[in-house]
């Protein structure tokens, strides 16, 4: 029998047998070695060799990167929108911003640079007119409302001043309606970059003109015949930009086309302007001023100097323009769609200029006297007529004539009314009959339209300092 030491010379304790659990044999659950490059290099090929994996079919593919180019479009289009809001909060955070800055709503224009022959003729003429061509800046609440172009004009200034012509959108309030903006100031940009005050002496809202006067003797342009002025003759659209003092020049030809303003005598131009190209000259290639430019997309229309210039002859003699009211709205025959101008040659196909009769107001001087819709006016006065712009400067200057005769009165102030005799060419029944009608004075209601888009602003931040 085992004696108690015995255990510890043997290095070992001896225990007494106990039950315990049995464990899982380990060779069960061994895990499989992997093994290395080299061993699976020198490993016997096996006789049966699995085919390689096939590749995805072109429709599994396509699928896949359809599903993936509309999750980067729809994360692509909510950061663009999410970066639209945060530009929007940004702008109108500006307008509490209690400090200097500037709101810009000019973008220049010109296609004078491309190197050809056109384009240096064009440059030609633009430098030699170039000391006449000014930039207007209107501001109001101390913000910046509008910008147009300008350029000078002979008139009976006094010495040492000079006159600008321009739109007279500079100058009107943004809601559209026939009323200066209140508290508004002009600033004008001259050709030499110096800024001076303008003053405003005359605005027609009828033909949107406005006529500025700036203590700076100026060289104005010369007037071009209005006989000139035909379909396909070449001109120059002008401006200058209000920062930077650049000078700005678009190419193009007098064209027959209408414009989307409603005044009967604009006629229309090719070259293309921008916002801040509205109120400058058109010029022909002798450097003559033709019109005042209008901003449209796509095309020029400006308002004949022969319209404008009788214009400043009324608010020289009368200190006020007086426009005579007939209650038509015509254009050239040659501006007039086919399909209208067709019945018409069928009716009379002797007649190739006049004027047509696209609308006639109810009530007005002309129904009362006849005229209809559809109808041809082709003489004013015992004279042919072949532009409404010719027929719009015959009765102002009969307007004219009229209110000096009596006394500077004009419809019922007058001693008698102004009556217009014109030849018609009726579309009933092509017969020519000669017609009277009793002109009267133009009202605010008739006004002809001119809608412009709302001035597009960008912000910029003047001596602005970051918080801390």
């Amino acid at each position: 029998m085992a004696g108690p030491d015995d255990g510890k010379r043997s290095g070992k304790r001896r225990h007494a047998p106990v039950d315990r659990p049995s464990r899982p044999r380990t060779e069960d659950k061994k895990k499989p070695r992997r093994r290395s490059s080299q061993s699976q290099s020198q490993a016997p090929p096996s006789s049966e060799v699995s085919p390689p994996p096939t590749a995805p079919s072109e429709e599994e593919h396509g699928g896949v990167s359809a599903e993936v180019e509309a999750m980067v479009l729809k994360q692509l289009r909510q950061f663009l929108a999410t970066d639209a809001i945060k530009t929007k909060e940004i702008a109108e955070l500006m307008k509490d911003i209690n400090g200097e800055r500037t709101l810009t709503v000019e973008s220049s224009f010109g296609d004078t640079d491309d190197g050809s022959l056109e384009s240096l003729e064009a440059r030609k003429v633009a430098l030699l007119v170039s000391q006449s061509i000014v930039s207007l800046s209107s501001f109001a609440g101390g913000k910046r409302i509008r910008v147009c172009s300008g350029f000078v004009m002979c008139w009976n200034c006094s010495p040492h001043t000079s006159m600008i012509l321009t739109s007279a959108t500079l100058v009107r309030s943004l809601n559209g309606d026939n009323n200066v903006i209140s508290g508004l100031i002009v600033k004008v940009l001259l050709p030499d970059g110096n800024i001076t005050d303008g003053y405003i002496i005359l605005v027609d809202f009828h033909y949107n003109i406005a006529a500025v006067e700036v203590a700076a003797n100026l060289k104005h342009l010369e007037i071009a015949d209005p006989k000139n002025i035909t379909g396909r003759a070449g001109v120059l659209a002008l401006g200058r930009a209000y920062e930077g003092c650049n000078l700005m020049c678009s190419r193009g030809q007098v064209i027959n086309k209408t414009s989307i303003f409603g005044c009967s005598e604009l006629l229309v131009s090719s070259c293309e302007i921008s916002m801040a190209g509205s109120g400058g000259p058109l010029v022909n290639y002798d450097g003559q001023v033709v019109g005042i430019n209008f901003y449209e997309e796509n095309q020029t229309s400006f308002i004949p100097l022969e319209i404008v210039s009788r214009i400043l002859e009324h608010h020289q003699n009368f200190s006020k323009i007086i426009h005579p009211w007939l209650g038509l709205r015509y254009t050239s025959l040659q501006t007039v769609p086919l399909e209208i101008l067709e019945p018409i040659y069928q009716k009379f196909p002797d007649v190739e200029k006049g004027l047509y009769i696209s609308n006639v107001v109810e009530g007005s001087p002309a129904d009362l006297a006849g005229l209809c819709v559809g109808d041809v006016i082709v003489k004013c006065g015992g004279e042919d007529l072949s532009s409404a712009p010719e027929f719009g400067a015959m009765l102002l200057n009969a307007c004219k004539e009229h209110v000096k005769s009596n006394g500077g009165s004009f419809g019922d102030y007058a001693e008698e009314n102004m009556t217009v005799e014109i030849m018609i060419k009726q579309q009933r029944d092509g017969s020519t009959v000669s017609k009277s009608i009793a002109a009267d004075v133009l009202k605010e209601l008739h006004y002809n339209r001119w809608p412009a888009p709302m001035p597009s602003y960008k912000i910029r931040l003047i001596n602005v300092t970051r918080y801390r």
